[in-house]
């Protein structure tokens, strides 16, 4: 057989093993000396009677060993901190609309403010509840436009915020059951994850409430044109309906919402870099303002 015997790799082996193995008396020291003498001689820089009997003697390329750690240490890991989006380095009119996206069969919900959802982002919305309750990829045969929510323009931090509240209300759905908690706790663990997974009812109900001026820290409440008034009144919005009759689902809309039939057409565009997202005209745009005639009142904020 050419090259080393087993003997040989057997020496190699048991010669590595001791050499990694701390030295912590003089006696071991000899031992090793006299089986590899040139080894130890280039690695030693004080001599054997110099070092005390209690001491580890660090040989090149094996450090001692450490004590191990004690039981509770948290490990000396930086905690990650995500960047805040800055508003300065988004497009112009990004937030002024909310695209409500829905699953034909099984009533999953994604909300994008492009009309074009991307498959990575959208799952990450859902969460998993069991299995089989949540896809492994996009398809885009599945999924259509149920609404779109647009705000006036240079609202678009409004759209952003109303964005955020809409993801905060449907987690608070799925973590928080309220008077559905006997109902769902006693049904099996695949048709709860079905029925958890299923938002689409709720979603236009958020939708309602959020445009209202539920949720706290929500900036839908803007003051008047007079700076003298000190009652803030909620911002005007317009929801396009894929089905008009979705919007019956909630049980009450603020008079700030107007809906309109039908789903825009999708601009063939909106995924040029530095392209200026296209606004879709609405009745309010379109029909003329009579001089003298006053506008619907807006609700007032409660105190």
């Amino acid at each position: 057989m050419n090259g080393l015997s087993i003997q040989s790799f057997r020496r190699l082996a048991i010669g590595a093993a001791q050499a990694a193995r701390p030295l912590s008396s003089p006696a071991s020291r000899a031992i090793l000396a006299a089986r590899t003498p040139s080894r130890l001689a280039s690695t030693e820089t004080t001599s054997p009677s110099s070092t005390p009997a209690t001491s580890q003697t660090t040989v090149a390329g094996v450090t001692p060993y450490a004590e191990p750690p004690k039981w509770g240490d948290k490990p000396d890991v930086p905690y990650k901190r995500y960047k805040k989006p800055n508003p300065n380095t988004y497009k112009d009119g990004h937030g002024e609309q909310i695209w409500i996206f829905e699953h034909i069969t099984e009533g999953y919900t994604i909300y994008s403010h492009s009309p074009v959802v991307r498959g990575n982002r959208a799952l990450n919305q859902l969460p998993y509840n069991g299995k089989h309750t949540k896809p492994a990829k996009m398809r885009k045969d599945y999924w259509r436009p149920m609404a779109l929510v647009q705000f006036s323009e240079g609202e678009a931090h409004i759209g952003r915020n109303i964005f955020h509240k809409l993801r905060e209300f449907r987690k608070m759905h799925e973590l928080s059951w309220g008077y559905q908690e006997s109902e769902l706790k006693g049904v099996g663990r695949r048709e709860r994850g079905q029925i958890l997974s299923h938002q689409r009812a709720n979603t236009i109900a958020d939708l309602a409430a959020v445009l209202g001026g539920a949720g706290q820290g929500t900036t839908i409440w803007i003051k008047g044109q007079d700076d003298a008034a000190t009652e803030a009144i909620l911002a005007k919005a317009t929801v396009f309906w894929a089905n008009d009759q979705d919007r019956n689902v909630a049980e009450k809309w603020t008079s700030n919402v107007m809906h309109v039939a039908g789903m825009p057409e999708v601009d063939p565009k909106w995924h040029v870099k530095k392209y200026q997202q296209t606004r879709v005209p609405t009745p309010q745009d379109d029909a003329p303002v009579a001089e003298g005639e006053a506008e619907a009142p807006q609700p007032a904020r409660e105190a």
